[in-house]
């Protein structure tokens, strides 16, 4: 019985392994592809970034005079906050730093920075943010429209890397690079050095074909496209999913329309760099992983497959972990899982520590190392079965 336990959960081990291997190799190719295409557009388009905010006083207004101290032409881009039914001064802050009109004194002239005020919606108890990028989006004149969020911090070279994505034609959708701040304790760089691995996974996932994770807070894609697919229609009824879910939509759903995994684009420059913050507590980040999660069963087969994987083999390390006092036979056979376990995590956290200059979190891996299976295992679990969550002020069932 013992041996049948520790095979299965070798060969568990080496699912994994290969995964983030071939993750790896992905990352490896979008650093690649970077490195071969311009950081700047060569003929700038106009575009427009969304900030859905709700209840954000005290950061909008950071991350809005992050945007506009972008490295892009001024008459060439506009950021429009959808304030999602806000009941703080979050529009009030946006204002006070409403910009000068970017062309002049024509009548076509637009102020680069406005509000849109996103109405309360009763009947309506699910995918907040989703409708306020889509009230945005009837407002925008961007040909690219770029989202991030308002807890976020752009870099100067964000905008144009991002907009340089769709120099080629054939680009539809980009993801962007995003880490923690890695400010505070072991527990807010544990949480960087997941959220590493995460982007990692999914740059790894675009630069492999199989286009699986994105994050909000950097994601880009063609106005016109967007409307053409009816906006976040067939997937408004979860809550999260305003990146991923958008992305596995365009790469899987229209292959009649001619898109598919070849219409997304990671874009691996260091200097796109979104930063954000991590959560400051443990039931903050139960909650945060629950959301990210509970869109899991949206997923396409073959990313759900995968997903169980994963599952399986976290679940096998957590339940060794916890026998192998009373089955002190399962050691080598636990020794033999961390061993896989460390090997995949390093494939990906050494050249993404190393692209965006946070090889100092590697310092916490012995921790991650074990904690990672048996928080995983939880967000497994319960976040795909999940019923209800805080969100932004809100208490909602999915």
């Amino acid at each position: 019985m013992t041996t049948a336990a520790g095979l299965a959960l070798v060969a568990l081990g080496a699912h994994y392994f290969v995964r983030l291997a071939a993750f790896s190799r992905g990352f490896a190719r979008t650093v690649r592809q970077a490195e071969q295409t311009a950081a700047t557009p060569a003929d700038p388009p106009f575009v427009t970034v969304i900030v859905a905010a709700r209840n954000e006083e005290a950061v909008i207004g950071r991350c809005v005079d992050a945007i506009l101290a972008s490295d892009y032409p001024t008459d060439r881009f506009e950021v429009i906050v959808s304030d999602d039914d806000s009941s703080d001064a979050t529009a009030e802050v946006v204002r006070q730093r409403r910009a000068v009109p970017a062309g002049g004194d024509g009548a076509d002239d637009a102020a680069a920075l406005r509000v849109v005020h996103v109405p309360h919606d009763p009947d309506r108890l699910r995918a907040h943010k989703k409708r306020a990028i889509e009230w945005a989006v009837r407002e925008a004149r961007g040909e690219i429209v770029l989202t991030t969020d308002a807890d976020c911090v752009v870099s100067p070279g964000w905008l144009p890397a991002m907009a340089a994505a769709f120099d080629d034609p054939a680009t539809v959708f980009a993801s962007g690079p995003v880490r923690y701040d890695t400010a505070g304790g072991l527990f807010a760089r544990l949480q960087a050095l997941d959220f590493l691995g995460l982007m990692a996974c999914g740059a790894g996932g675009i630069g492999i074909g199989k286009p699986n994770l994105a994050n909000g807070a950097s994601v880009a894609w063609r106005r016109e496209v967007f409307e053409s697919l009816g906006g976040f229609s067939g997937i408004d009824d979860v809550t999260s999913g305003d990146d991923e879910l958008l992305m596995q939509k365009i790469a899987y759903d229209r292959p009649e329309a001619g898109l598919g995994p070849h219409s997304i684009r990671f874009v691996n420059r260091p200097e796109a760099v979104v930063v954000t913050e991590p959560v400051r507590d443990v039931g903050a980040f139960l909650h945060q992983r629950k959301r990210w999660a509970s869109k899991g069963t949206r997923y396409q087969p073959e990313l759900q497959a995968m997903l169980i994987g994963l599952v399986l083999f976290f679940g096998g390390l957590v339940l060794a972990t916890l026998a192998v006092p009373f089955v002190p036979a399962l050691a080598p056979w636990l020794l033999g899982g961390y061993g896989l376990k460390a090997a995949a995590d390093l494939a990906v956290l050494l050249p993404s520590t190393r692209r965006y200059r946070q090889r100092g979190l590697l310092a916490v891996y012995p921790v991650y190392a074990v904690t990672h299976a048996f928080h995983s295992l939880f967000v497994g679990l319960v976040g795909p079965l999940s019923r209800g969550f805080e969100w932004k002020g809100r208490s909602l069932d999915r």
